[in-house]
C-alpha cells in the first residue's frame, strides 16, 4: 500500500481515516481486517471512522477505533463534513464504500493520501491509490475489505469481528429481560432487503412456538420499528414466555440483547451478523444471497439454505429468492436450535 507503509504503521504519528460501509451488515464485515490492521500499528497512531450518523453506534462500540465521525448524507452537509475531515489532519484515507459521495468527501477534505477502487461513478480522479478487488471475488466479503484496508501480503486468517456495547447497555438489556425465564431464544424475522431475504412469519412462530414446549423458556422478538408490527403480531401467541421489543431498543441495547440471549434465529441481515459479532450460536437462513460471500462471521453459525442460485444482490420482491426460502422447513430449522447447550424435554 503506498497510503501507509511498514515505516508509517510504526509511526505514533499516524492518523488515518477509514470512510466506512452504510450498512449495518457490511459495517461488521469489515472489522476483522480493521482490527488486524489496529494491531499492526503504533499504539498510539489514530484511527478515524467516517460514518452515516444512523451508523455512528455500531463503531462507538468497535475497540480499534479512536473516534467516529458523523457523514450525515444531505448534500447541504457536504462541505461541513469536509471541513470536519480536514481538521483531523489525517495523512491517508481508506474509503470502503463505491459510491462517487464516500471518495468526494475525503478529496475535500484535502487528504492527500485516499486508497479505495476507482472504476465505480466516476471516482478514478478522486482516488490517489487505486485498488482492484478482482482476485477477491471468490471469496468472503471481509477479504475485500482486507485487501482495501492491509498493507502488503494478506494475513492467512483473520480475526472474529468484536464489539463490546458499554456497561449501561448491558443493565438495560438485563433488564428487559428480566420477565422471561429459561433459556431464551432471540428471533429476528425482520431483513432491510424485504421479502427476499425473509424466511415467512409464521414459520418463525412456529418454531417460537416450539422452542417454548421444549425448552420452557422463553422468545425475544427484536428489530427495527420497521418490524415492530410484525413481531408483535408472532409473538402474540406466545403469552408471557413471549417479549416483543422491535423498534424499542437502540443499536447499542440491542447488540447487549443479543449477547444475553441463548440462541437467536434471523434471516440474511444486518442482526445476523450483529448476533455473530458477539458470539450468539444462530441459525440463518438463507434465500439466494451466497453466504461464501456475505455469510455470518462466526463458528457458532449454522447457514441453511436450499437454493442452486447464490446471488451477492437480488431484487427486494424477487419471487425465486422467496421460494428458495419457502424451501426451508420449520424442522430442519429447530433442530440445531435445540441441539446442546441447549436441552430439549
Amino acid at each position: 500500500m503506498t497510503g501507509f507503509d511498514a515505516s508509517v504503521l510504526n509511526s505514533p504519528k499516524l492518523r488515518l481515516l477509514v470512510i466506512v460501509p452504510n450498512w449495518l451488515g457490511d459495517g461488521i464485515m469489515a472489522m476483522p481486517a480493521l482490527q488486524t490492521l489496529r494491531a499492526q500499528l503504533h499504539p498510539e497512531a489514530q484511527i478515524f471512522v467516517g460514518a452515516r450518523p444512523g451508523q455512528c453506534g455500531l463503531w462507538e462500540m468497535q475497540p480499534a477505533v479512536s473516534k467516529v465521525i458523523p457523514l450525515p448524507a444531505g448534500n447541504e452537509e457536504l462541505f461541513a463534513s469536509a471541513k470536519t475531515l480536514k481538521a483531523l489532519h489525517c495523512q491517508a484515507a481508506v474509503i470502503l464504500p463505491h459510491s462517487f459521495r464516500s471518495a468526494l468527501i475525503p478529496a475535500l477534505a484535502k487528504i492527500p493520501t485516499r486508497r479505495g477502487t476507482a472504476h465505480q461513478c466516476g471516482r478514478r480522479l478522486l482516488i490517489r491509490d487505486p485498488v482492484s478487488l478482482a482476485e477477491m471475488e471468490d471469496q468472503h466479503q471481509q477479504w475485500e475489505i482486507a485487501r482495501l484496508l492491509l498493507p502488503g501480503s494478506l494475513p492467512p486468517v483473520l480475526p472474529a469481528p468484536l464489539l463490546e456495547p458499554p456497561e449501561e447497555a448491558f443493565a438495560e438489556a438485563a433488564e428487559w429481560l428480566s420477565p422471561l425465564s429459561g433459556p431464551i431464544l432471540g428471533c429476528i424475522p425482520g431483513a432491510a432487503r424485504g421479502p427476499s431475504k425473509q424466511w415467512p412469519g409464521e414459520r418463525f412462530q412456529a418454531v417460537a412456538q416450539a422452542w417454548v414446549a421444549h425448552t420452557q423458556g422463553g422468545v425475544c422478538w427484536l428489530g427495527t420499528p420497521a418490524d415492530e408490527a410484525l413481531c408483535e403480531e408472532l409473538n402474540r401467541p406466545l403469552g408471557g414466555k413471549g417479549l416483543s421489543l422491535a423498534g424499542k431498543t437502540g443499536l447499542k441495547s440491542f447488540t447487549a440483547l443479543l449477547s444475553k440471549i441463548d440462541k437467536a434465529l434471523v434471516n440474511d441481515s444486518g442482526g445476523m451478523h450483529l448476533a455473530a459479532a458477539v458470539g450468539t450460536p444462530l441459525v440463518a437462513v438463507f434465500g439466494n444471497t451466497d453466504p461464501a460471500k456475505t455469510g455470518p462471521l462466526s463458528p457458532h453459525a449454522v447457514v441453511i439454505q436450499h437454493s442452486d442460485q447464490r446471488n451477492r444482490s437480488i431484487d427486494r420482491k424477487s419471487d425465486d429468492a422467496k421460494a428458495a426460502l419457502e424451501r426451508v422447513g420449520v424442522e430442519e430449522v429447530l433442530q440445531p436450535l435445540l441441539a446442546n447447550p441447549v436441552l430439549s424435554s
